[in-house]
């Protein structure tokens, strides 16, 4: 088996600058790089270890609308919170809306769904 590793999540951004700032201001996203793709802004965004690419639109392709619904394809995804109080406290003063508030799904697993821009959905998830 190869050894397969998750490299980045690429999102579709209307407001790029709006989403950007959104992940800088309440992940702390750091910009590692800003460019051009055929007159399109792409920002790479670096989450500790994670890496998260903004762009505008893809070349030639205009995008569906979002949703939070639950569709085929990618439902979310999920970042590890080292303590999930102290983030929830966080992010709620941050004014930062909740899609589900904090839930055990099982002994040493509770997790926690945001809403990022763009109807994105995030998974806070703590396990001791």
């Amino acid at each position: 088996m190869k050894n397969y590793r998750l490299d980045h999540i690429h999102l579709i951004c209307p407001d790029i600058e709006r989403t950007k700032q959104w992940y800088c201001d309440i992940l702390e996203a750091e910009v590692t790089l800003a460019a051009k793709l055929e007159d399109n802004q792409v920002y790479y965004l670096k989450i500790n270890d994670f890496t998260l690419i903004l762009i505008e639109r893809l070349p030639g392709e205009e995008p569906l609308a979002a949703t939070l619904e639950t569709r085929n394809g990618l439902d979310h995804f999920g970042l590890v919170v080292d303590d999930m109080d102290a983030a929830v406290a966080e992010l709620k003063a941050k004014g930062v809306p909740f899609w589900m508030e904090v839930t055990s799904i099982r002994p040493g697993l509770r997790i926690a769904y945001i809403e990022a821009p763009d109807k994105v959905r995030i998974e806070l998830a703590e396990r001791r």
